[in-house]
């Protein structure tokens, strides 16, 4: 208080000499509530009722409020009612909608061009007319003559997408076959390849075991994003939101959102990983015989789809299981500047690794710049016209008005460089990941040159433009390059590096950039800011709350990062008491 009246005396003192004409005392940060201040318990119970499941209390919740004796009953009646939101399938659902709000990401477009969508990279299966000698029979896409051939072969088969039914399968599309020969040599059944409008398996190939190399999509009619019955793009767009959900569902810690091993998904989900693994050059999810069967499945999954066998379940799975590219280990290191062997893959890193992330932002500065800003609250803005700059040369980190900002994007940029696009199909590229399994990088690939690509087209020229050796985003020698090619896709921070004010662990990809989020603290610091904004009303000032936000970190720290006990603190502060 004494410190407060000096404050006002000097603003009074430096105002009658005009030299501060609208100079206040400070407000303290989050201050005690004024009695006469309070919103009433009634209100109080339909703000936190409302904040946890989106629908006002019961009328019986309130009856029980107004019949309480005193105020301590009334306080235990609200904390009650919070404790009974917490549990209620209603929040799962409101903790999705604010995930999408937080972690919001495009559409999963990858393989798609306007008129077309290929990204579930699968022979695509089309339903045979009502005219024609097998009508309602599957066929596959590259035998678009067998619905009226009398002699093609039926067979029934339970799919990966609608377990615990049958279809019908007309062709070899239902059959066995695993390789058939091309003009190129034996072709494995079990990789796709782009077409104009559809994607397909070679002509005389099966299907495999539970159609698991198809899709019963095409290309123009899987263009859509907004049924989660058949449009399989909608679910990776839901999964960063969905995990968020599953996190504070299942009491997991939020740091797993960038550093977990695992994701949940439904079956339309799993069979992207399943299919991007297949390409990548993976069999071993073939033998999985259990990814698409919910009832075979004890892994956690969300509350509003409890039936044992529903495909739609967003259910847990570590993602090394469907993807043997994605890695589960948490410390896994390469460095291709010493070594000519590829990686074994990249190591998972929750919503930094997940398809619909990766693909929806295209690029990895883009990646870096939209990761900093979800989640550290980073913000890119133009410098100050007074800064002075060195002259650009040849890199945007160490020369031109650029660097302000890419002296900590490339930084960042650097864990996220293997995503790429255009592998299988030159109409629409494909998600792949570069320098690992059948996708190796070499120096012929690199030059966009005829046979693999014109010089304008291509993630093979792109690279070699942007990824320059001896910038700080490609931090190689020319000599390394000659040596083996790939050292353009280093994507672990040189120890020298520093990111958020932290040095990296030597772990290679999107896992090392979440580590250093979490080990900064700038994860929990910018989740209790979005919380808080959220449940509480109003956004923190980094700059005049700094103390507040870390005191509220720490207490999301100390309660082991889970989300309910933190969200029922913010539910009873002060400040929620006064209507703000």
């Amino acid at each position: 208080m004494l410190r407060l009246t000096l404050v006002a005396a000097l603003c009074s003192s430096f105002a009658a000499r005009a030299q501060a004409p609208q100079c206040a005392p400070p407000t303290p940060t989050n201050p005690a509530v004024d009695t006469k201040d309070r919103i009433s318990h009634t209100r109080m119970l339909r703000r936190v009722t409302l904040a946890l499941t989106g629908t006002t209390p019961t009328a019986e919740q309130y009856e029980a409020l107004v019949a309480a004796p005193d105020d301590a009953a009334k306080e235990a009646l609200i904390s009650q009612a919070v404790d009974t939101a917490l549990q209620s399938p209603k929040f799962y659902e409101r903790m999705v909608k604010f995930g999408h709000e937080w972690l919001g990401i495009g559409a999963y477009t990858t393989g798609a061009q306007g008129d077309a969508y290929q990204g579930d990279m699968s022979g695509h299966l089309f339903t045979c007319g009502a005219n024609t000698t097998h009508a309602g029979k599957l066929y596959g896409n590259w035998q678009q003559m067998v619905c009226n051939d009398a002699a093609a072969p039926t067979t029934m088969h339970e799919p990966w997408w609608a377990p615990g039914t049958m279809v019908s399968v007309v062709g070899t599309a239902g059959s066995n076959v695993r390789q058939v020969p091309t003009m190129n040599g034996m072709r494995d059944c079990g990789l796709a390849e782009g077409g104009y409008y559809d994607p397909a398996l070679a002509d005389g190939c099966g299907c495999g075991t539970n159609l698991v190399w198809c899709s019963p999509l095409s290309g123009l009619g899987g263009g859509s994003n907004h049924d989660l019955f058949r449009a399989q793009r909608r679910h990776p767009y839901e999964e960063p939101a969905r995990l968020f959900a599953h996190l504070a569902w299942h009491d997991r810690p939020l740091s797993d959102l960038v550093t977990g091993n695992y994701s949940v998904g439904t079956n339309w989900l799993r069979a992207l990983y399943v299919r991007q693994g297949r390409q990548q050059g993976s069999a071993v999810s073939d033998m999985n015989t259990t990814w698409w069967k919910p009832a075979a499945d004890t892994s956690p999954r969300d509350p509003m789809h409890p039936t044992a066998n529903d495909p739609q379940a967003w259910r847990e799975f570590v993602v090394e299981d469907l993807n043997p590219f994605f890695r589960r280990s948490r410390d896994y290191q390469f460095d291709p500047r010493t070594t000519t062997q590829p990686p074994e893959g990249l190591p998972s890193a929750g919503v930094l690794t997940m398809i619909g992330s990766l693909s929806s932002f295209p690029r990895e500065r883009v990646r870096a710049a939209r990761f900093l800003e979800t989640f550290a609250c980073a913000s890119f803005s133009p410098p100050p016209a007074s800064v002075q700059f060195p002259p650009y040369v040849d890199d945007p980190a160490k020369g031109g008005t650029c660097m302000h900002c890419h002296q900590t994007l490339d930084p960042a940029a650097i864990f996220f460089k293997r995503w790429d696009f255009g592998a299988e199909s030159y109409y629409v590229p494909w998600p792949f990941m570069g320098g690992v399994g059948r996708f190796r990088t070499t120096a012929a690939w690199l030059s966009g040159q005829y046979p693999h690509g014109p010089e304008s087209a291509g993630p093979g020229y792109r690279w070699k433009v942007a990824f320059r050796p001896d910038t700080l985003m490609t931090p190689v020698t020319a000599a390394q390059v000659t040596a083996n090619p790939e050292a353009v896709l280093l994507d672990t921070m040189p120890q020298s590096y520093t990111l958020l004010g932290e040095h990296g662990d030597g772990t290679m990809g999107p896992l090392g950039f979440g580590k250093i989020l979490v080990k900064s603290g700038e994860l929990d610091r910018c989740a209790a800011r979005r919380l808080y904004a959220h449940f509480v009303g109003r956004d923190l000032d980094p700059a005049a709350e700094k103390l507040y936000i870390d005191k509220l970190a720490a207490e999301l720290v100390a309660g082991d990062r889970k989300l309910r006990p933190f969200i029922k603190k913010l539910l009873m502060q002060p400040e929620l008491r006064r209507g703000l």
